[in-house]
């Protein structure tokens, strides 16, 4: 997943846009190599509100959000079901990870949500994978 280099609460935002244009595309390509792919289907849903509420927050803030790449490279190679799933776990844990780093510097009105959706990642995750994962967030 690609990300913006972290500093203070514009590139926190925007990193967390920039992860959610990827997951969404990352997913898609999940989709495809599901045997049932509604969870993945779920997922997209997920990171497209996810994105939109951050968009939101973009026009209220008179920021410019960073715009969707039109594809991404994936960082394991997907054959089928299973390789599939290893993607959504990856995917999940690294959106954790890109939360937890942003959580420091967001303002304290998305605070409280996105260390929420931080936690949802990480049930995700767990759905995936049939593992759980500590984390931390800052």
């Amino acid at each position: 997943m690609i990300g913006v280099n972290v500093s203070d609460r514009d590139s926190a935002v925007q990193d967390l846009l920039a992860s959610c244009h990827a997951a969404i595309y990352a997913y898609g390509v999940i989709a495809a190599y599901l045997s049932d792919a509604d969870q993945a289907l779920d997922r997209i849903a997920i990171f497209r509100n996810k994105r939109d509420e951050l968009l939101t927050w973009f026009g209220n803030n008179g920021l410019a959000p960073i715009p969707a790449r039109a594809a991404y490279q994936l960082d394991s190679e997907i054959t089928d079901d299973a390789t599939a799933k290893a993607l959504g776990v990856l995917l999940e844990d690294r959106a954790c990870a890109h939360w937890s780093q942003a959580l420091f510097y967001l303002p304290s009105q998305l605070q409280d949500t996105e260390s929420k959706f931080l936690q949802t990642c990480a049930s995700r995750s767990f759905e995936w994978s049939g593992l759980a994962k500590p984390f931390f967030a800052s």
